[in-house]
């Protein structure tokens, strides 16, 4: 049987590997692995691949939140909070001719909950005193985009891999509303009750590899595996996947587990943030 040349790919959350005030002219590298097969090389055709894929991960990491008035931040663990997922959205593009290529991910999140008398807070690097505890409305949206260019690094039918540069984008917006229950002596809280939403744009530059191995003599079962690290905005970021494919007539499907992690700088709304999980997908070529 013969492979097509394409690798799948998946996204990792843009982000650009030059200072703060360049960072938003990155140009994207990203990493949606998949699998697929290879297509010949120097075919001089254009080749085009498009996947959508289900990805809910678990978020864990911090945010902090201003409290209003000059008073302490509230930190949060997203992790312990978010129950729902409201609206979701994931796909992915990839076009190559020859041994270059370029490629598209894009990947939204809309996540909510609510917390009555919970005590999963930090107010100002505190945690909440005995008899304290908060009733709590959180919404986490998300966006990560990712554009890359690809070099194929490995023509072979049943081992092609690509070099992926490029860059992804992380944009959150985050809106926390609370009411305190309990003695708000030595909190520094403004109010009883408040509001509070913080924003973040984060660009990295990376640079990584994706590919798959066939498995058995006619090729249908695959392994696909992706790595990738980058900075930029964030300190240092990085993510890896690997699974197992199947190779259908029509196209294939992987089932992955990924990996994505976060390390930000202490004075952003964000301060770490991993995203972890099983992604399901299914990829057509034409």
């Amino acid at each position: 049987m013969k492979h097509q040349n394409w690798l799948k790919n998946w996204s990792a959350q843009p982000q650009s590997c030059w200072s703060r005030s360049s960072a938003s002219l990155g140009i994207a590298l990203v990493l949606l692995v998949g699998s697929g097969q290879a297509l010949g090389a120097d075919s001089g055709a254009w080749e085009w691949r498009a996947t959508i894929y289900a990805w809910l991960p678990t978020i864990e990491g911090r945010s902090q939140l201003p409290s209003g008035s000059g008073g302490p931040s509230i930190e949060v663990d997203p992790d312990a909070l978010l129950d729902n997922l409201d609206f979701t959205f994931m796909g992915a593009l990839k076009v190559k001719k020859d041994s270059w290529g370029l490629f598209t991910d894009v990947i939204y999140l809309d996540e909510g909950a609510s917390r009555t008398g919970s005590r999963d807070f930090t107010v100002g690097r505190m945690v909440l005193p005995a008899g304290v505890n908060i009733d709590a409305v959180y919404d986490l949206k998300a966006w990560v985009w990712t554009l890359a260019g690809t070099y194929n690094l490995s023509n072979s039918p049943r081992n092609p891999a690509d070099l992926l540069i490029g860059a992804r984008l992380l944009d959150i917006d985050q809106q926390l509303d609370w009411t305190v229950n309990g003695d708000l002596d030595g909190l520094g809280l403004p109010g009883r009750s408040g509001s509070s939403s913080a924003s973040e744009s984060i660009w990295d530059a990376v640079i990584g590899i994706n590919g798959y191995a066939s498995l058995g003599t006619d090729g249908r079962w695959f392994i696909p595996y992706h790595a990738d690290i980058g900075a930029g905005d964030s300190d240092f970021t990085w993510q890896a996947m690997a699974g197992l494919g199947y190779q259908f007539n029509w196209g294939d499907v992987v089932l992955n587990y990924r990996y994505l992690d976060y390390d930000l700088d202490s004075d952003s709304s964000v301060t770490d943030l991993n995203l972890s999980g099983l992604m399901l997908g299914a990829s057509f070529s034409w």
